[in-house]
């Protein structure tokens, strides 16, 4: 009889499991447009798509899983206004099966996390973020799961990268492990409960997740997210779907991810002996696209959300004759018109606190502006955060070691690359860390450009989540004078450009540097 029973869940070839995800979501539940190839993503052509793959799966009695690997908060309109809980709606409407964390999860603080874990009918999971009683988080974070499929129990765990402690505003009684360590753990326990299949739901960055599966063995997949990776038919992808690691030990481990927005959807067709085993494997990326249409009852309650939207993104309050680039591959690895522009808006907005440089980072800049009219809404959707500008008194040598800091990261993308106004940097990428500057020139009140002083004292303009240590800049905690004006950066970029919106020449001069 057991043999009798257990045949029902094994094929001539194994158990066969099929895994759905995505990853960076980033509150994108409306299509993407693309240029002239049309829009990619949108939430209600995810449930069509979804529906048809799971319909699939369903005839041939292949147990499936739809998994999200973090970063579900912020990069539209749609967090700013409902902070959560209209993502979540539409998650649990999809019936996710689990998600982690990303950093984004914690920007707008501990409580909406909470708020948005409590809505969710998914567990989320992450094994190396540990909640002290204290904190609104205590007891809603899991760092594993095992779900049973055809009689077979699957374990996930999750992990989220640490370095958002410097990325987000966390807060106090959250730690984070060292993700290695974690993972270990986590197997070890999986293991203990007489789990041989496990994936690890990762928020960690492709390069972290490569490391991953050459340092901890039974881990049989990683799903994972941050790094905004291209892989497979994608256009200008760096890597094959999935990519096949080796365990310590030498056992196959696959790697995947899935760019970012919902534009794609993973689908990853897995088979396991009865060890536990990975035998066979193949995987497709699907796009999300126009020719898929869209769910008439997601749309519909859709609807009900984007309305208020609308209405914000309608209010005009400026032009440009050329877009404003805030494209990740740019605004993280050289200056561009748009940093320039919210550089010179903070300097406006303080002007009369006698500022003379400002030092903002790639990693606050979500997104582009294109050509044409600039309407509130696209403002807010590429400067979601809810920081102000903080004023600072710095030394020409503090200033330098800022911006030395800034460069060091360029070849990782990481959002640490400064953005900046009142100062001209000439900097080589293929020198030592530290040693990359070879000019600093400052803006005059003449509009002369004069080097660096490295012993005078200059007044600094950032943001308040830089000069709390935010994506590494700790530098900024020696300064002196320190006044945080209250001012948001995004408001204030709002009126810097509602108040050039007449004055086309010095407009186009500040975002044509």
């Amino acid at each position: 009889m057991i043999g009798l029973v257990s045949s029902q869940f094994w094929s001539a070839d194994g158990f066969e499991l099929r895994l759905l995800h995505t990853n960076d979501h980033h509150a994108h539940l409306e299509p993407v447009e693309i240029g002239e190839k049309g829009t990619l993503g949108g939430i209600s052509k995810r449930k069509t798509l979804i529906d048809r793959l799971r319909k699939e799966s369903q005839r041939a009695d292949q147990p499936l899983l739809l998994l999200d690997a973090g970063d579900v908060f912020q990069g539209t309109l749609y967090f700013n206004t409902y902070q959560g809980q209209a993502d979540s709606k539409f998650y649990n409407a999809l019936e996710y099966d689990a998600m982690t964390l990303g950093n984004h999860e914690f920007d707008r603080g501990q409580e909406v996390l909470a708020k948005f874990i409590q809505s969710s009918d998914f567990p989320i999971i992450s094994a190396n973020v540990k909640a002290e009683v204290m904190s609104p988080l205590s007891g809603l974070v899991k760092s594993w799961i095992i779900l049973k499929k055809n009689g077979q129990k699957i374990g996930i765990f999750g992990l989220t990268t640490p370095k958002t402690m410097t990325m987000a505003e966390v807060g106090e009684g959250v730690e984070f492990l060292d993700p290695v360590s974690a993972a270990q753990q986590a197997v070890e326990e999986l293991t203990q409960e007489g789990v041989n299949k496990i994936i690890a739901l990762t928020h960690l960055g492709i390069t972290e997740d490569l490391e991953l599966a050459r340092q901890v063995d039974g881990i049989d997949v990683i799903i994972g997210g941050h790094s905004h990776t291209r892989m497979g038919d994608m256009p200008n992808a760096t890597y094959p779907y999935p990519i096949v690691e080796k365990t310590p030990n030498g056992q196959p481990v696959l790697v995947v991810t899935d760019w970012e927005w919902g534009k794609y959807l993973g689908d990853l067709d897995i088979t396991f002996d009865r060890q536990g085993h990975l035998q066979h494997w193949k995987g497709d990326l699907h796009p999300v696209n126009a020719e898929i249409t869209d769910d008439p009852e997601f749309q519909a309650f859709l609807d009900t959300f984007s309305e208020p939207i609308r209405q914000l993104k309608s209010k005009v309050i400026g032009e440009t004759p050329i877009k404003l680039n805030g494209d990740r591959p740019y605004i993280r690895q050289e200056k561009t018109n748009l940093g320039t522009l919210l550089g010179e808006a903070l300097l406006a907005k303080t002007a009369g606190k006698k500022t003379e440089i400002a030092i903002t980072h790639g990693g606050g800049i979500r997104g582009s502006i294109p050509a044409g009219e600039i309407t509130i809404g696209e403002v807010l959707e590429v400067f979601p955060f809810s920081n102000t500008i903080i004023a600072v008194d710095l030394t020409g040598k503090q200033i330098k070691e800022l911006l030395e800091y800034g460069v060091s990261q360029v070849d990782k993308l990481d959002g640490s690359f400064p953005q900046v106004a009142g100062l001209k940097l000439d900097w080589q990428s293929d020198l030592p860390v530290g040693s990359r500057m070879l000019s600093i020139q400052t803006r005059q009140v003449d509009g002369a450009y004069r080097p660096l002083d490295l012993d005078k004292t200059y007044r600094v303009v950032t943001s308040s989540f830089l000069f709390k240590g935010g994506d590494g800049y700790t530098l900024f905690s020696e300064g002196k004078n320190v006044v945080d004006t209250g001012y948001l950066i995004s408001d204030s970029l709002i009126e810097y450009i509602r108040d050039r919106a007449s004055d086309a020449e010095p407009y186009r001069s500040v975002v044509n540097p």
